[in-house]
């Protein structure tokens, strides 16, 4: 659970590092193409960041002993669903729990892979900020893909509602890359399949707890290539990507 959030901004956090290699840390421990501190502080950035991450936690803990897990289970399940490590507790890992833990592991899931500082700019008011480029593409993605893939497997379930659910749930453990599992995506058509293993490389978002290569990395990758086309077409063009202002 310490480890999702990141050890060294957990450092940061709770020890006064003396010096100004702060931000380096900072940098070298966020999986994203740049890191901004929050607030003037690195340390207060730190500490904002892990009392979002823990306000998280406690919620889902929350819900899900609203759900009848025992504490020990929320506990184990909560961890393992904010650093996105997917640890089960049982070996059919989410499959064995009702419908509704399987929903509320799948929001926290998809919480967990969006970018942190979203959630610090919501509580200060700055919408704009909170609903990045990054974000948008985020969400735009797995519902795009939960939607394709519901379909092509609705003929394996009993209801469109069941498909849906086993479809959210695998897709935001995939592109999350947490790892939890309610069905076993192997039999699914190669369809879904395909797009699974596309979400795979895909990954969650810069400054979340998640991995994968992160779409704000993708979306400038395909800003790039759509440059150098342009550029092929229009040799003495100059054009800045840009991405966020």
């Amino acid at each position: 659970w310490v480890g999702g959030m990141g050890v060294l901004v957990f450092i940061m956090a709770f020890l006064p590092l003396s010096g100004g290699q702060n931000m380096h840390l900072m940098r070298a421990e966020s999986p994203g193409p740049s890191v901004s501190k929050l607030v003037p502080r690195v340390r207060t950035t730190a500490l904002l960041l892990y009392s979002i991450y823990f306000v998280l936690t406690l919620l889902e803990f929350i819900l899900l002993l609203c759900g009848g897990m025992t504490v020990f289970e929320a506990m184990n399940t909560s961890f393992a669903t904010a650093g996105t490590g997917g640890f089960g507790i049982y070996n059919t890992s989410m499959g064995s729990f009702s419908p509704y833990i399987q929903i509320v592991v799948t929001v926290f899931m998809l919480l967990f892979s969006i970018n942190f500082n979203s959630y610090f700019f919501i509580l200060v008011g700055k919408l704009k900020e909170a609903f990045s480029l990054e974000v948008k593409v985020f969400v735009f993605v797995v519902i795009v893909s939960v939607t394709i893939i519901t379909a092509n497997i609705t003929s394996m379930f009993d209801s469109v509602g069941e498909a849906l659910r086993h479809s959210a749930f695998t897709v935001g453990s995939v592109i999350s890359t947490t790892g939890f599992s309610t069905a076993d995506f192997d039999l699914w058509p190669e369809l879904s399949k395909a797009i699974l293993v596309m979400l795979m490389f895909i990954g969650a978002c810069a400054g979340s707890t998640g991995g994968g290569i992160k779409v704000s990395r993708i979306v400038i990758l395909i800003k790039g290539m759509a440059k150098e086309l342009e550029t092929a077409v229009h040799p003495r063009e100059v054009k800045k990507i840009k991405m966020d202002g």
